[in-house]
């Protein structure tokens, strides 16, 4: 009788935290008998490196580890658009560390560029073009950047910008983004000039923070961008995916409800466990479960490569020798 009212209780909790109608029996079923751990499909992953750190090695020592190592042929990037890269206003951007990134592509990798952020002088709106903030960033960073990479084998397509419904760095905030219309504005520009300077990139939609978290708010805003035309706007839909809220796939009108429907691919391109030695059982749980769900799931990139200063653990590599139990899975099946 206590388990019985326990798992009633439980029930009633989630039921209540999704606020929405769903089949209890299936929520019954994901609470009392979560996913089992099942081998995941080495084939469909992929990894987050950002290339902050030497102490791996050179950028194309990192990628051949990843490579061959790990075996792994997809890698996400950040191509951060920063003062360091253009201090000031009519100042030709500087790419010489992007330029060896993708420099330093091995032969079995591609890489997916995540193009994002804004230089300080942004702030300032007598710097915009045509008064127009999102414009100014696709003409004066997306552009340039997909001209210069344009027809690079190693590149697979680009991502426009990451996490639009957060603010990650305070100049972005001029660009609107948390509004989906808004995103929406700057992905219909970007759209227009990856199809006439790069037509055989691939444009991969921008991820919300974790689809499953904050719900169902970031999922929300995932079906604000399909209703204002997104979907046709890109090859590859794109979610985040962290910690577990297996109720939030499987409830009705939820997240395999939404994504099942598209007609696009998906791609989970962050998701991970900060638990160095939790690393392997977490994604042996969540992404075959996540797959099972969602069948249009395509590829599923690790959070990530490397840690870097104070961040959460989220490495294969924890720092020197150290690694997680993830990548010891990998690098000795």
């Amino acid at each position: 009788m206590r388990l019985f009212t326990l798992i009633a209780a439980t029930l009633f909790a989630a039921t209540a935290a999704i606020s929405c109608n769903s089949s209890s029996e299936e929520l019954l079923d994901i609470i009392v008998d979560p996913p089992d751990r099942k081998e995941i499909d080495v084939s469909m992953m992929g990894v987050n490196n950002f290339f902050l750190t030497n102490q791996q090695g050179g950028f194309g020592e990192q990628l051949v580890e990843i490579r061959d190592t790990l075996g792994l042929k997809f890698v996400r990037v950040l191509f951060a658009w920063t003062d360091d890269v253009q201090p000031a206003p009519g100042v030709a951007p500087f790419y010489g560390f992007y330029d060896e990134i993708v420099d330093s592509i091995p032969p079995g990798i591609d890489i997916l560029p995540v193009l994002v952020h804004t230089p300080t002088w942004m702030t300032d709106s007598a710097n915009w073009i045509e008064g127009n903030p999102r414009t100014t960033w696709v003409e004066n960073w997306l552009r340039p950047t997909v001209e210069r990479y344009a027809g690079r084998s190693g590149i697979i397509g680009w991502e426009v910008w990451n996490e639009p419904d957060l603010l990650a760095v305070q100049s972005d905030i001029v660009l609107g983004l948390d509004i989906p219309a808004n995103y929406v504005e700057l992905l219909s520009a970007s759209n227009a000039v990856i199809r006439s300077v790069d037509p055989t990139k691939l444009i991969v939609i921008a991820a919300t923070e974790s689809i499953n978290q904050d719900f169902p708010n970031n999922l929300n805003y995932n079906k604000d961008l399909q209703m204002l035309g997104a979907e046709a706007l890109v090859d590859v839909w794109n979610i985040h995916y962290y910690g577990e809220q297996f109720e939030r796939i499987v409830v009705s009108g939820g997240i395999a409800d939404f994504l099942g429907g598209l007609s696009k691919a998906v791609w989970v391109t962050e998701s991970g466990e900060a638990n160095p030695s939790g690393q392997l059982p977490y994604v042996e749980t969540v992404w075959p479960f996540l797959r099972e769900k969602i069948p249009n799931i395509t590829r599923i990139y690790y959070y990530r490569y490397a840690n870097f200063g104070v961040e959460p653990p989220y490495g294969l590599r924890q720092g020197g020798n150290s690694v997680s139990d993830l990548y010891m899975h990998l690098r000795d099946r």
